[in-house]
This record gives C-alpha cells, structure tokens and sequence, in this order.
C-alpha cells in the first residue's frame, strides 16, 4: 500500500529533518507553544485551512503535527482534501486507499491509516474524489471515527480544503476544538479575508490564530491584487488536477 519515494521528495517542506532551516523550525515550535497554552485540552482536533490553495496550509499542517510528535505526542494527520489531496506528499507517500473509502464503508480505518510516517506521526489520507464530499462530511460516520481517533491520538489535525474552493473547514468546525487560518502572503485581498473570517464565525469555530506564511523577506511582492487575478484559474485547476 505504501511505497517511498525518492528520498529529497520524502523531505521537501518538513523543517525538522537535519539542520537545515532551523528559523522555520523555530517558528512551529512557537506555533505549538502558543496553542498549547491557548488550549490545553487533551485529544485535541484541530483544523488547518487557508483562503485559496497554494498558501502553504499543508506545509503547515504537516510540520506542525512534526513539532507535536517530537515532543512527545501521538499525532494524526488526517487529509480531509479530498478534491485535491496533498497531505501525503510532505512525507514522500503513495496512497492507494484514503479518507472517501472510510467514510462511503468500502474500508476499515485501521487498515487506511499509515502508520509511524514519522515518530509517533501517523497519517489518514486521502485519494482524488469528484462525488459529493458535503453530503460525506455530514454523514453521522465521520462523527463516529473522529470520536473513535480521539481515544487513540494526543492530537489531531484536519487538513481541509481552502474555504474559496469549499467549505469543507465550516463543516468540520464542529468536530474541531479550534482552527488554524493560513495566510499566503500578499495573496488574499482584503475582501475574501473577511469573508473567510465571516464562515467560520458563523460555524462557531474556535479561531486560533493566523499563521502568515510564505513572507517575502526582500521586501518585494506581487501587489496587493498580483495573485488575485489568477484565483478563479486556481479554483477550476483545483477542483479538477488529481
């Protein structure tokens, strides 16, 4: 089921391999310390979402879950992107079966999951699905496993779809004890930020903070508007690209 490939693609975006990027590994340390005294509830679910694809939410979730497990914690990440899943590639992975096959009955948990893709790091992914992910998302089954992962897991973290593209982070705000916005940028206006802001208060959602990502430190950028003309091309690619 489980196939590694080459050994830099296994590595990309994880800063806590090695010596190398020690400022970023820094920053998710920070990152862990200030949601752990934000909610130091136990079993914890949290969401990671951001506006538009390609902020890096991913990367985020996947190195935030490394800085847990290295403390000591079991961590699960669990790809809730199901239109375009991405959770697998930080650890160098190739999925067979994923999240869709749990929740449409056509596969046991136990044996979906990947176990130890780090130290006391596993991993619930998912494959491409073009059905109805909504009406999946509400289904009584998802409640049902997440409840069932809360007893075997420190903690657990959602990678959701973008909320311009879904809403998919809305619905599974009430299963989440708190979310995590990613913020590419310079790649959201204004606008759809407040927008975002609007969906998840309306779902009630326990807002942690904002992890501001992908910072040009020369001090350039592509203009408040530079990516926004290229989101609607974004969107479509996103929903169709396997």
């Amino acid at each position: 089921m489980v196939d590694k490939m080459k050994k830099e693609e296994s590595q990309r975006r994880l800063f806590f391999k090695g010596d190398k990027e020690d400022q970023v590994a820094e920053s998710f340390r920070l990152l862990r310390t200030n949601i752990h005294f934000m909610d130091e509830k136990t079993n914890r679910v949290v969401i990671v979402t951001s506006t538009i694809p390609k902020e890096g939410k991913s990367s985020v979730a996947s190195n935030y879950a490394m800085s847990e497990a290295i403390a000591g914690k079991k961590v699960l990440i669990v790809d809730c992107d199901i239109r375009r899943p991405r959770a697998h590639t930080s650890f160098g992975i190739q999925v067979t079966k994923g999240l869709a096959d749990v929740l449409a009955g056509n596969a046991k948990i136990e044996d979906v999951i990947l176990k130890d893709v780090e130290n006391n790091l596993d991993l619930l992914p998912a494959k491409h699905f073009q059905g109805n992910v909504t009406e999946m998302f509400l289904s009584k089954n998802l409640s049902k496993q997440l409840d069932t992962l809360r007893a075997l897991y420190d903690l657990i973290i959602l990678d959701t779809a973008p909320l311009t593209v879904a809403t998919d982070a809305v619905l599974l705000a009430e299963h989440g004890d708190g979310v995590i916005y990613v913020v590419g940028y310079d790649m959201v206006t204004k606008k759809e930020l407040e927008h975002a802001k609007k969906l998840l208060h309306r779902a009630k959602a326990n807002l942690y903070g904002v992890v501001m990502n992908k910072v040009d430190k020369t001090g350039y950028s592509y203009g408040n508007y530079g990516y926004y003309n290229y989101n609607y091309r974004y969107y479509n690619d996103y929903i169709t690209e396997e």
